[in-house]
């Protein structure tokens, strides 16, 4: 057999070859092209590189053998990997059951009307049912408990597609401290390839009831078409199911929206579901004390992600009257047990339980997520001050700090975030970016006020100020949200369409780095330390604290701003230095702290509004 087969029949395939491309097109190769065993149903996976998305062009997939041709649409996962199935009529064309032997040609039309391909040769063993064998089967920790990992070793497992590959028990369950009973079942572990089930352990298996298993385990083929082919039976087999138990919750201090994990085991979904039921006490911070005893006992379900994790969000939820309830909610101290509950059908298993367990709930805190995009950088080109971006960047994170006091006992319970929290699922987004797709030059627009006006006493956590309200632009209001850098620009009188605030002081800031105004931008390695680092540092300065305060404005509206009725959004009395005056009431001067103007603050009224909204 040539060199080049052999390697095919392992599922290699020969060595890819591409095709000649025009200069410029992204690099396309093929590496590999798996399994080689394909049953009707079998997801081929290809992987390699140049897979572009559908804005970059579309990709094709051609089995090619002599003169005949077969075209497929693959499902792109990333720019290295997609995958397609091989469908019952697919099978039939290439020659099942039997072999194909051929190619796989991967083509790209680009979008601009160019195109290239790249090719691997195959071997393809073609068959319509697998006949498996099981070798062996294990738990990961000896004892098996509900979710927990169990593996079985062996060959001609089904892949995903194909059908699955069956564990059949046929013996005597004996349940904690009672008598033996006939026990038959079924149920499947995901196969990770062809030798190796690999998978959390099913409730449909032995059901909820902790206990041991002893007798045969036989393993079944069942395919697509529903036909099945059994294999082998392992003898003897003994499976110990384990009580579902609860071992620590982390963090011991979480917020509404917040993460908090469950670590334990037996932990189950799908046909099952697992609870944890919380009996104590909780007291809130003024003191006032709730039973959750009995009848009074918290049950929440979390999200289970694994045999031993689990994980839940702190929620709340409105309760109509404008005011929000739920374990989040009020700030206190819970001193409970919690106790694991997994319900299947009419049947339920309480595990044990964590006792003595001390949970603090902790004040409502909005955390908000600052996503600079790439027009941010590209206005910064426009300001001649790219190569300062960082510090510029840090400018704004203090600037918005500074506001809302973040770091004094008495500020307001706000967290700004650089990256996309991972701890949080309920937080607010605000996008800092370029040009304002609106094209009427806005500063900065909070579009998440539609369907009624701002959302008093801030109920929902997980405003997006950026992107496309559609219900805003729905009510005619401008729909793109965000803060837009390059309408700074109008600030200068020399804009071709300068603000009526503009100011000479921009230009005196900005000019001499500003490319359009025959400036020379800040050169990398300039500042500190060059002949220009005091204007340098004025402007850095300047720049970031104009986003910085209007980040604080916009946030400021999703939390409800200005104090007042819903349809109330800047303050009716505008001065100096305050933060949620109109725009027009904001000089350049105040926004970028210049000549002695600035900074500016919430007034009173709103900062009394946030205090009981977001208190530490």
């Amino acid at each position: 057999m040539p060199v080049c087969l052999a390697l095919a029949f392992l599922g290699a395939g020969c060595e890819s070859i591409p095709s000649k491309t025009d200069g410029g097109l992204p690099d396309l190769q093929v590496s590999s092209v798996e399994p080689s065993l394909v049953l009707p149903g079998t997801w081929i996976h290809v992987r390699g590189k140049g897979f572009v998305d559908q804005n970059q062009g579309t990709l094709m997939v051609f089995l090619e053998r002599g003169g005949d041709r077969r075209m497929v649409v693959p499902e792109r996962v990333d720019d290295e990997y997609m995958k397609f199935q091989i469908s019952t009529s697919l099978f039939s064309a290439l020659g099942g059951p039997g072999s194909f032997v051929g190619t796989v040609r991967v083509q790209v039309d680009y979008t601009g009307g160019q195109s290239q391909s790249h090719t691997m040769d195959v071997i393809w063993t073609l068959q319509e049912t697998l006949n498996p064998r099981l070798d062996r089967f294990t738990a990961t920790e000896g004892i098996v408990y509900l979710g927990s990992g169990v593996r079985g070793e062996g060959t001609g497992f089904l892949l995903e597609g194909e059908g699955e590959t069956q564990l059949r028990l046929s013996g005597t369950f004996t349940p904690e401290a009672e008598s033996p009973v006939p026990w038959s079942g079924s149920f499947a572990v995901p196969a990770a390839n062809r030798e190796l089930l690999d998978g959390p352990f099913p409730v449909e298996a032995l059901g909820i009831t902790p206990g041991t298993f002893t007798g045969d385990l036989e393993v079944v083929n069942v395919h697509a078409d529903e036909r099945e082919v059994a294999g082998n039976s392992l003898p003897g087999v003994t499976i110990e199911l384990g009580r579902t138990f609860l071992l620590r919750v982390e963090p011991s201090e979480a917020s509404r929206g917040q993460w908090i994990q469950f670590t334990g085991r037996g932990f189950v979904a799908g046909a099952a579901r697992t609870a944890v039921r919380i009996e104590g006490t909780f007291t809130e911070r003024g003191g006032a004390v709730s039973d959750l005893t009995g009848a009074n006992a918290l049950e929440i379900f979390p999200d289970v992600v694994s045999g031993d994790v689990m994980q839940y969000v702190l929620r709340v939820s409105t309760d109509g009257q404008g005011n929000v309830e739920g374990l989040g909610a009020v700030a206190g101290t819970l001193e409970a047990s919690a106790t694991p509950v997994v319900y299947y059908g009419a049947d339920s298993l309480v595990g044990f339980p964590l006792e003595d367990m001390t949970f603090i709930v902790g004040p409502q805190k909005q955390i908000v997520y600052m996503k600079y995009l790439p027009g941010f950088t590209d206005a910064l080109r426009e300001f001649g001050l790219r190569n300062v971006e960082s510090l510029i960047r840090d400018r704004i994170l203090e600037v918005v700090n500074r506001d809302y006091l973040t770091d004094q006992p008495d500020g307001i319970n706000i967290e700004w975030r650089t990256s996309r929290p991972d701890d949080f699922l309920e937080y607010s987004v605000i996008e800092i970016g370029g040009e304002d797709p609106n094209n009427v030059g806005l500063i900065g627009l909070d579009n998440t006020m539609s369907q009624g006006g701002k959302d008093i006493d801030n109920l929902y956590f997980d405003d997006v100020v950026g992107g496309l309200n559609a219900d805003a632009r729905e009510e005619g209001h401008y729909a793109f949200g965000g803060v837009f850098v390059s309408s700074y620009l109008a600030f200068s009188p020399k804009a071709p369409e300068p603000m009526g605030i503009s100011s000479p002081v921009f230009d005196e800031v900005f000019g001499p780095f500003m490319p359009s105004q025959g400036g020379t931008p800040v050169e990398a390695g300039e500042y500190p330390g060059g002949s220009r680092s005091d204007k340098i540092g004025r402007a850095i300065h300047a720049l970031g604290s104009m986003i910085g305060n209007t980040i604080s404005h916009e946030i400021g509206h999703t939390l409800g701003l200005a104090a007042g009725p819903k349809d109330l959004f800047h303050n009716l009395v505008p001065a100096d230095n305050q933060i949620m005056d109109a725009g027009f009431h904001r000089d350049f001067e105040e926004r970028a702290e210049q000549n002695s103007r600035g900074p500016a603050r919430f007034t009173d009224e709103n900062w009394d509004y946030m205090k009981q909204i977001l208190s530490k």
